[in-house]
């Protein structure tokens, strides 16, 4: 008889715990494929054609960009990117070796060279997309060691 007293808020526990679990928001998956699109074609137009006017179009002008030294708005960053970055190797390239996206965020990682010979970094950069436009931006780096094949840190 005791049994049945531990049954029912048992079973009422597992199924709160399995309609929480699937309580999932509901993604738009055409709206965050639009965004990966959007930030993948801002990261090659900024990074690698260095093309400060169509990447400014693609921000919003209050764009935060949380990297150091960086600045505050969306000409601060092209300003200190185009001096601190461009001026010192313009042939800097990135290389996208993954995007996702879930809302209005998106992940990149990407392998980046200063110079063709330069070992390089691997970077996981985090964009928010709002109003079609780039938002904000966060970011890691690593400099891929001596000794490292740098495809064994992407593949």
């Amino acid at each position: 008889m005791r049994k049945l007293f531990v049954k029912p808020p048992l079973i009422i526990l597992l199924l709160l715990c399995t309609m929480t679990a699937n309580a999932q928001k509901n993604r738009n998956l055409k709206q965050e494929d639009a965004n990966k699109k959007l930030v993948e074609h801002f990261f090659y137009t900024f990074y690698n054609d260095k093309d400060v006017e169509k990447s400014r179009a693609m921000m919003l002008p209050d764009f935060i960009n949380h990297h150091p030294g960086s600045g505050t708005g969306a000409e601060a960053t092209l300003k200190a990117v185009n001096t601190h970055l461009f001026g010192k190797y313009p042939q800097f390239k990135v290389f996208i070796k993954r995007i996702a996206a879930e809302g209005d965020l998106v992940w990149i990682q990407c392998y980046t060279q200063n110079t063709p010979d330069d070992r390089g970094n691997m970077s996981m950069d985090i964009f928010r997309v709002r109003d079609g436009k780039i938002a904000e931006h966060w970011d890691i780096i690593e400099a891929v060691p001596d000794g490292i094949d740098p495809a064994s840190m992407y593949n």
